[in-house]
């Protein structure tokens, strides 16, 4: 009892002294609000905007998928550059600014494309004679594309920061603690981007095709407005660590002083070896891991050989301008590592972005019950944020602890199993799509009638495990692995891997395309559902997600134990380079 009660007197101390500093989980409602109306927008934009491609532009399905996928691919590079700026220049908080804003000019013009007369081409059904339909000019595609560019800018200050920022919000707690919240942050985090979509699939996609586009894109707008709005209220109460230009300094200098030094001798056995490293660090001597890049910080290969000056044997040994740390090639090596298993999840965008179900939703029965109501096509997305949001929303209460059990690991699956598990998930979410295209299209060609829309549930929800596995294992396995001054980058990489993922998805749409409708041939991505073999084309993305799957196997197997960087990611800053 007495333990208890100093437990609750230190616990309401800790509360008292978090209210008076900045940061902490008071400011995270106005981040998270900012986050789920800028989802809430651009969602209820990406989740039905191939319709308003196909209806209002006259592009065929095939040419708007791959429009589609090419932005998605910009989008998500545009992080790159917005978290090198965030994190050597201007700070997460500057960055997200103009990314929120950035999004909303950005969804005043595609407002504007449906709005002004003459913005698109004149008006003609493509469901009855889309050859007689006029395609776009040059000054219709420019109101797109202008809404297209200002996004991308956005997308480059919110997607890489806005998570990380929150992150910050924790910084000052103990680090015990800190890393048991910011696992429960992350998950927590990504389940109210789940609610944004789920929002953003049943109420704006159902203004869009029952209220028509003007008041369809009128709405995202208004939420970017109120996302913006909502990030600026709060900036007295967050946490606003200032851009550091040190970044990449580590990382540049290692690579530097490997290239350099990439003709010296290496010792048999590393700890045989004098090294250049942080006074008072852990690290003196660098780990055989990528053991090649330990020449970076080499000062001599013997300990018995130590030069007492530097440069004077012309191998680069004992010159300290020609060196770096040991910290300095740990991080490096970090990097370099991290890359194979990046290069795996490029998959996961094939899952997530499912362009081609909503006309097959189109073809479908959407009737629910005796009053009529039709479900709108792009609405069945709401599984796939349902379910990954449940499973986010369960896993610390009730899946981690049952793993744990079983396991024996405290997260309950370590984080590369949460990556393997996702891109099983969505390799399984393309199989699943291959069947159900292929039952909708005998029963259709056989005049059974159309298939119940609902049977596209099953792909939705396997994709949603996809994300919900494999995204969120991708970040913590990032943001862990990486050095903290890394925090935005890390980020980053997961929307290279998706805009990698994106331009591929574009690149496999052509190629199919072309190769598929040669020699008159009809194409298997036809305007016609069933006159293409849309079937066949998922299940080339199904076996391209297998190999992928035995791909990432060999990466795991070659990237070993996780979480060996913690002893270095905060040591020896700031203090003097010593031998």
């Amino acid at each position: 009892m007495e333990h208890s009660g100093v437990a609750e007197a230190e616990a309401q101390e800790c509360f008292k002294a978090n209210t008076k500093a900045k940061g902490g989980f008071k400011a995270l409602p106005f981040i998270i609000s900012n986050e789920i109306l800028e989802k809430v927008a651009g969602f209820g934009l990406n989740v039905n905007f191939i319709t308003y491609l196909n209806v209002q532009y006259h592009l065929s399905h095939a040419n708007a998928g791959s429009l589609l996928f090419v932005w998605s691919a910009v989008s998500n590079f545009a992080p790159i550059p917005g978290a090198v700026i965030a994190d050597m220049y201007l700070g997460r908080f500057v960055v997200v600014a103009i990314g929120s804003v950035a999004c909303l000019v950005g969804m005043v013009f595609l407002w504007l494309s449906a709005m002004v007369p003459g913005a698109r081409p004149p008006p003609c059904d493509m469901r009855l004679l889309p050859e007689l339909c006029a395609p776009p000019r040059a000054r219709h595609m420019a109101w797109l594309l202008a809404g297209f560019v200002f996004l991308s800018v956005g997308a480059g200050g919110v997607r890489p920061c806005s998570m990380a920022f929150g992150a910050d919000q924790f910084s000052r707690h103990p680090k015990e603690r800190r890393s048991r919240i910011l696992q429960v942050y992350f998950n927590a985090y990504y389940g109210s981007i789940g609610v944004a979509f789920m929002v953003a699939v049943t109420v704006v996609v159902y203004v869009q095709d029952n209220l028509g586009w003007k008041v369809g894109l009128a709405v995202p707008t208004g939420l970017m407005l109120l996302s913006a709005a909502s990030f600026l209220l709060g900036s007295r109460l967050y946490i606003k660590d200032k851009g550091s230009k040190r970044m990449f300094d580590g990382i540049g200098a290692a690579v530097a002083a490997a290239v350099r030094n990439r003709g010296a001798w290496l010792p048999e056995k590393t700890e045989d070896g004098v090294y250049h490293h942080l006074k008072d660090c852990k690290l003196t001597v660098p780990t055989d891991r990528l053991r090649f890049l330990n020449k970076a910080c080499m000062i001599s290969s013997t300990k018995e050989d130590k030069p007492s000056n530097g440069g004077a044997d012309g191998d680069g040994f004992g010159d300290r301008g020609r060196l770096c740390t040991v910290d300095q090639v740990e991080q490096l090596k970090s990097a370099v590592r991290v890359m194979p298993i990046w290069s795996s999840t490029i998959f996961l965008a094939q899952a997530m972005n499912q362009y081609f179900a909503v006309p097959q939703a189109d073809a479908m029965d959407r009737l629910v019950g005796g009053g009529g109501f039709r479900v709108p096509s792009g609405t069945f997305a709401v599984f796939n944020m349902l379910t990954m949001s449940l499973w986010s929303g369960c896993y610390d209460r009730w899946t981690a602890p049952a793993l744990r059990r079983l396991t024996g690991n405290p997260r309950g699956l370590t984080m590369k199993q949460r990556i393997g598990g996702g891109l099983l998930f969505g390799t399984a979410a393309m199989a699943a799509a291959a069947v159900v295209e292929g039952a909708r299209r005998r029963q259709a060609l056989g005049g059974g009638g159309a298939m119940s829309a609902f049977w596209l549930v099953p792909q939705y929800a396997l994709a949603g495990l996809a994300e919900a596995f494999g995204v969120i294992g991708v970040i913590e396995f990032f943001y862990t692995e990486l050095p903290k001054s890394m925090a935005s980058f890390s980020m980053a990489l997961l929307y290279m891997a998706m805009g990698a993922g994106s331009l591929a998805g574009s690149l496999i749409i052509r190629v199919v395309h072309a190769a598929s409708g040669r020699g008159g041939r009809t194409s298997w991505l036809a305007e016609d559902l069933n006159a293409g073999r849309y079937d066949y084309y998922y299940w080339l993305l199904a076996g391209i997600g297998a190999v992928n799957f035995v791909y990432f196997l060999w990466c795991g197997w070659a990237y070993g134990e996780e979480g060996r960087n913690v002893e270095w990611e905060d040591e020896g800053d700031g203090e003097t380079p010593m031998e």
